[in-house]
């Protein structure tokens, strides 16, 4: 086995607690590396009343629920919160589960504009959305590593603030993202960099920016995208029944192993799936069978 690592985004579009919990718990019973949350308000798709479980507090509940598997958001948008309440969630969550959390963060777009508004979050502009992120990271940064906290720039003003609770390992961020600010941000202010979708040709690309960007810091390169597996081809082709193929890594368990060892091939070592299906308990069999061909 490769020592790439490979996770799962959690059935969290819903509102039955015990199959989003039940997620987390079988991608770990069944060896998977990481389980992850959306952070979103209300989903992009689906309509607004779809539900859906706030990221953060589901994530504190993961923690204390699970043993072994990491946890992630894949990701967190730096204006749905307060910095200092953010960077407060992740060092509460990362204390509940020392060493196991990862905060992939982004600064949203402009599909994010409504969501925000709605919950009376701001929405930064393109020209603006970069440098708040950059704000945002430096921020949860000093809060889980400085004595105290102070940062005062256009968009928070915070002084002298003493950072409570104190997480005993460390907590990577991952800033994600293909446009050429992201790049940047991860380059500047990360400790990895997530790229959504895309073929391998693209992820060698963006990835090879970022690594240059960075001037030799170390970079943990990782890919995350919709997957469908099915158990044989007959199964694939009923879930893929009106799906845009070009959105999806599709097969059967031995057939996506092989196209996400072409991402592997291409820089990545974390790959997180992301299927349609995961409130199905079958799935994760059919990921778990995945990692063994990477």
């Amino acid at each position: 086995m490769s020592d790439v690592m490979l996770g799962v985004t959690l059935p969290q579009f819903g509102s039955d607690p015990d199959v989003f919990v039940d997620g987390a718990r079988r991608a770990e019973s069944l060896g998977l590396d990481s389980a992850w949350v959306f952070d979103h308000l209300w989903p992009l798709s689906g309509g607004k009343e779809r539900p859906i479980f706030e990221a953060w507090t589901a994530m504190s509940y993961l923690a204390s629920t699970t043993r072994k598997i990491g946890l992630g958001t894949l990701v967190t948008r730096s204006s749905l919160r307060h910095p200092v309440l953010l960077a407060k969630a992740i060092a509460t969550t990362a204390t509940i589960a020392p060493g196991r959390v990862t905060v992939g963060i982004g600064s949203g777009d402009d599909l994010s504009r409504a969501e925000n508004e709605a919950f009376g979050a701001p929405h930064w502009d393109a020209d603006q959305r970069t440098a708040q992120l950059i704000s945002t990271c430096q921020v949860v940064r000093s809060f889980l590593t400085a004595d105290a906290v102070t940062q005062d720039d256009r968009f928070v003003s915070i002084t002298s603030l003493p950072p409570s609770p104190r997480p005993t390992h460390p907590v990577p961020l991952w800033v994600a993202g293909r446009s050429d600010d992201a790049l940047e941000a991860a380059a500047v202010v990360a400790d990895g960099w997530n790229g959504w979708g895309g073929t391998p040709k693209t992820f060698a690309r963006d990835a090879a920016t970022v690594t240059e960007r960075a001037g030799g810091r170390p970079i943990e390169l990782t890919w995350a995208g919709q997957v469908i597996v099915g158990s044989d081809e007959t199964e694939v082709e009923r879930k893929m029944q009106g799906r845009n193929p070009r959105h999806f890594v599709a097969g059967t368990p031995q057939q996506v192993g092989n196209r996400l060892a072409e991402f592997v091939a291409a820089g990545a070592r974390h790959l997180v799936c992301t299927a349609p299906d995961s409130a199905d308990p079958k799935v994760y069999e059919l990921i778990s069978q995945v990692r063994d061909r990477l």
